[in-house]
C-alpha cells in the first residue's frame, strides 16, 4: 500500500558560532518583497535627500583603509557606506539588535563579520546575536557566509 503522505525535504544548517561569520545577502532583498532603499528611507533615521545627490554617480572608487584595495560601488551604496560608518556611538543602544548589526555590516560595506565582532560592535553577548541572527529565520537578509539559500 503507498503512502498518500508528501515526503518533505529538509535542509539543515549548520550552527552558528561566534566564529561564524554573517553578512547582508542582496539576493534576499532581490527575492522578498521588500526593497532595500524603502526600508532604509523608512526604518532608519536616513533622509532621502542624503542619497540622492550621490545617487546620480553610476560607481565611485573605495578604497579599503586596511589593505588599500581599489573597488567600485554604485552611488547608492557609498552614501549608505558613509552614513553608516558616521552614526554616533550611542545609535546601538537606541535601535533594534537587527537593526543594529545591519548597520554595522553596512558601515563595513557588507564585509563578512563574525558574530564575535558583531556582538563587540553592539554591546551586547555574542550568545544573544547568535540567538538573533543565527536561527532559520532570516532577518533584512542577515546570514551565515557558508548558509546556501
Amino acid at each position: 500500500m503507498s503512502s498518500s503522505r508528501p515526503v518533505l525535504k529538509t535542509t539543515l544548517r549548520a550552527r552558528s558560532t561566534p566564529d561564524t561569520k554573517f553578512f547582508v545577502d542582496f539576493d534576499w532583498w532581490e527575492k522578498s518583497d521588500l526593497d532595500i532603499k524603502t526600508y532604509l528611507y523608512t526604518r532608519l533615521p536616513i533622509k532621502e535627500e542624503e542619497t540622492t545627490l550621490d545617487m546620480e554617480r553610476e560607481l565611485i572608487d573605495l578604497v579599503d583603509s586596511q589593505t588599500g584595495q581599489v573597488r567600485q560601488v554604485d552611488g547608492f551604496q557609498y552614501v549608505v557606506q558613509t552614513y553608516f560608518s558616521q552614526l554616533p556611538k550611542d545609535f546601538m543602544l537606541h535601535t533594534s539588535m537587527v537593526d543594529a548589526i545591519f548597520c554595522v555590516l553596512l558601515a563595513h560595506a557588507n564585509e563578512p563579520m563574525t558574530a564575535r565582532e558583531l556582538a563587540k560592535q553592539v554591546k551586547k553577548p555574542v550568545d544573544v546575536v547568535l540567538k538573533t541572527i543565527g536561527g532559520s529565520r532570516i532577518y533584512q537578509g542577515i546570514r551565515p557566509v557558508s548558509d546556501d539559500i
